[in-house]
This record gives C-alpha cells, sequence and structure tokens, in this order.
C-alpha cells in the first residue's frame, strides 16, 4: 500500500521506575497481571508483549528452552516493548486529536486486504498461516490507520512542481513501461495429467473452463488462470521464457518450474513504452509526500516519547 505509515523502533533507552510503578508491577505479579512497562499511565501487561513474542518467535523458529534461543527471544521481547510502547503513545495521540479511525475506515481496509485473494477460504488461511486472528488483524489495521490519520495533522508536508520534474528526470528509467504480456495458465501436479489437459486445448476446448477445473493454482484458478499483465523479472526464469516467447492466442507446449507444470496462453502483447511527466506525476508526488511525512512523523515519535511518563520493566518474558 503506497504511503502506508511506519513507526520506526528508535532504540533501547533505559528508563527508572517510579515508586508508583513499581507497586503496580508488585501487585501484577501477584495476580498474574505483571506490568511490562506504564505510558503516561496506561499499562502494557506482559502477557500482552508475550503474545506477540510467541508469535514473532514461532515465525522464525527460536526455540527458548536453549541457551541461544532465550537470548534471542530476550532481544525481540525488548525490540516488540519498544514497538507497544510507541503505538500506545500514537494511539493516545490519536485519541487526543481525535485521529482514530473509524469503523468505516477499518472495514474499508480489511476489505482492500481480501481483495488480494481469490476467495475467502485464502484469506482465513493466510491469515492462520501468519498466527493472526480477525481480530488482531483489525486491531493492527486500526494501529495503522491512526497512524496514517495522525500523520495528516502532525506531519504536514509539500512538494512542488519542480521537485517533482526534477526527481523525474533522477529516476525516469523507474517509471518507463517494459514490455508485457497479459498471460494466464493452467498448473499441474504431473506431467501426464499436463499432456490430458494439453490435448484437450488443442481439440478446442475453453481455456479458462480447463483452468478452472484443473489448475492446482488457488491464486488464479477462479480467474480462469488469468495472471493479468506481467513484465520481464516478475516470473520464474522458465516460465518467463516460454510466456515472451509466444504471440497472442498461442499455447505453450508444457513447461515445468520449480511448482509444476505449466500450460501458458499470452492474450495480448504491450511494447515498451517510454514514461511522460505527466504520467509519472500523479505518483511521484504520493512517493516525495510519503518519505517526507515518515521522516517528519519519526521525529514528532522523537519528540513525544522524550516528553513522555514512561517506565518498564524489560523483565524477561517466558
Amino acid at each position: 500500500m503506497e504511503g502506508r505509515a511506519r513507526i520506526v523502533l528508535l532504540g533501547l533507552a533505559a528508563a527508572l521506575l517510579a515508586a508508583g510503578a513499581v507497586a503496580a508491577i508488585t501487585m501484577g505479579m501477584q495476580r498474574g497481571t505483571a506490568v511490562a512497562a506504564t505510558v503516561n499511565g496506561e499499562v502494557i501487561y506482559i502477557n500482552e508483549l508475550n503474545e506477540q513474542v510467541d508469535t514473532l518467535a514461532k515465525q522464525y523458529g527460536l526455540d527458548p528452552s536453549t541457551a541461544d534461543g532465550a537470548r534471542q527471544r530476550a532481544e525481540v521481547s525488548r525490540v516488540v516493548l519498544d514497538q507497544l510502547i510507541e503505538q500506545r503513545l500514537v494511539l493516545q495521540e490519536a485519541r487526543r486529536q481525535s485521529a482514530l479511525p473509524t469503523e468505516t475506515q477499518i472495514e474499508d481496509q480489511l476489505q482492500e486486504i481480501k481483495r488480494n485473494f481469490p476467495t475467502q477460504r485464502d484469506f482465513e488461511l493466510a491469515l492462520a498461516q501468519r498466527n493472526l486472528t480477525l481480530a488482531e488483524l483489525k486491531d493492527r489495521l486500526r494501529t495503522n490507520l491512526a497512524v496514517r490519520n495522525l500523520m495528516v495533522k502532525v506531519a504536514p508536508v509539500t512538494v512542488t512542481d519542480a521537485e517533482i520534474e526534477q526527481y523525474f528526470r533522477e529516476h525516469r528509467s523507474e517509471f518507463d513501461r517494459s514490455e508485457q504480456v497479459h498471460v494466464r495458465h493452467i498448473l499441474l501436479d504431473d506431467e501426464n495429467q499436463a499432456r490430458l489437459v494439453l490435448a484437450k486445448l488443442r481439440r478446442g476446448e475453453p481455456f479458462g473452463d480447463l483452468a478452472r477445473q484443473y489448475s492446482k493454482d488457488p491464486g488464479s484458478r477462479e480467474q480462469g488462470g488469468d495472471l493479468g499483465f506481467v513484465n520481464r523479472g516478475q516470473l520464474v526464469s522458465e516460465f518467463e521464457q516460454a510466456a515472451f516467447a509466444l504471440q497472442p492466442k498461442q499455447i505453450s507446449d508444457i513447461v515445468k518450474t520449480q511448482y509444476g507444470y505449466h500450460l501458458i496462453q499470452v492474450l495480448e502483447r504491450r511494447p515498451p513504452q517510454p514514461a511522460t511527466l505527466e504520467q509519472a506525476r500523479d505518483q511521484i508526488r504520493r512517493v516525495l509526500v510519503s518519505s517526507r511525512q515518515e521522516a517528519a512523523f519519526q521525529e514528532w515519535v522523537k519528540k513525544i516519547k522524550a516528553q513522555a511518563k514512561i517506565s518498564r520493566t524489560d523483565q524477561v518474558t517466558k
């Protein structure tokens, strides 16, 4: 997503615990709700920290039963706590400045993400692979949108036409369109099945129907195998070589890649096209605004963090 705001980790900071925070931590440990940090009086519990650290540890295969794994987990815990503190600061400021996202904003963002998946099941599988629930994803979207809303208020930037023109001159090749092909494919597990489907294609059976019936590619199967327009460098080499050698409506022989056996059809070709300033203007403006806003926002986060009342334990999570 263009312009997506990022909360940059600003380093590990040592903080002395106030007497009140020490008391809260002691009482919390007795109740099983030990405190990892307080941020302007708001508590971040160790259980909350553990949940995120557990997810990262699982993703990266950290084994806390080993000495090296325990050391790495402690490092991850400190970094994650830094991030949670900064997120809490941003959310506090977003509430203060009426920049919290609406439920409509969150739902719109969720639907935008879902559109990247062919089916609801594919979306749910992606969540499961990342150890995320739908509620946790919405929480992350809420934080990201709060950052985006807040950036507009605390980090306004301007970009001039002269700056856009200079950026275009210096990065023109990035906006030139290379040769493209509009391609679709059928992915199969074994060569014998690929030969069977190829024979059906040569008898004139519709490519899209056969893709929906036989293809093992969940990302394109329901679209009749359609991958849209692709550039060189986007595809694995065997697939790319075959696709760019085809003429419109032509179907390839069987192409083997690391993913299986492909039958490929090119629907349309587009020649290379040099970019013009007018075509690239809006995109360049978004790039420049985004980079400048993020830099200004990072400085703003440093400022509010220095002014905040933050206490942390840096206990090793378990």
